[in-house]
């Protein structure tokens, strides 16, 4: 456990909020709210996509990280220092654009306790849930919801405000969050893309 929080501290916070963000919905809205928010995390966790992240930190330093799905259980994920490639058959890792090698340990198991896998555990730690109501984003008419989220993972702390961006078919397009984490404090935008042909291969 020990070599997984250095390595979720050498994956950074722009990381951990991206991954995060992407599976928190409400657990204490109204039930319409929560309704359309656990449909659109459940499309989520089984859909082909890619999150693109921008992250400010406290003092203006942006960060960038991607991940790439092939659903939930197929993934990689990628910052500005380290990508991760990790799938049932193995797990991969490198830095910068070095070679591709496998860790010590399995990393699919830090990465499972970083992520859901059920609308069951995406109701831990999430609060203030409303509805924004439609906003124009980049020329799109989207459903916002904002919500908090209070959490542990790891023993880490994990603490944020969220506005996520719904499309015309329910499917989560976009994020904004403002949180805490290790001691750091990051604003982050996330874009997601489905794109039904993503496949997630061990490193060839």
């Amino acid at each position: 456990e020990v070599f997984m929080r250095h390595t979720i501290a050498g994956l950074g916070t722009t990381l951990l909020f991206a991954l995060f963000s992407l599976f928190t919905p409400s657990a204490f809205a109204d039930g319409s709210v929560a309704d359309v928010l656990f449909q659109a995390h459940e499309k989520m966790l089984n859909s082909r996509c890619i999150a693109e992240s921008v992250a400010t930190d406290s003092g203006g330093k942006e960060s960038r990280s991607k991940i790439t799905f092939d659903t939930v259980k197929r993934m990689q994920i990628s910052s500005d220092e380290i990508s991760m490639i990790i799938i049932p058959e193995g797990t991969w890792m490198r830095s910068g654009g070095g070679e591709w090698t496998k860790p010590p340990i399995d990393m699919s198991a830090m990465v499972k306790r970083l992520m859901p896998s059920t609308i069951e555990e995406i109701r831990v730690g999430t609060s203030n849930v409303k509805d924004e109501g439609m906003q124009s984003i980049d020329g799109q008419q989207l459903r916002a919801i904002s919500y908090d989220v209070n959490t542990k993972i790891m023993g880490i702390a994990i603490s944020s405000r969220n506005t996520v961006y719904l499309d015309a078919s329910g499917r989560i397009v976009r994020s904004v969050s403002d949180g805490s984490a290790m001691g750091h404090k990051s604003h982050t935008v996330q874009n997601i893309k489905y794109d039904d042909s993503i496949r997630v291969n061990a490193p060839g």
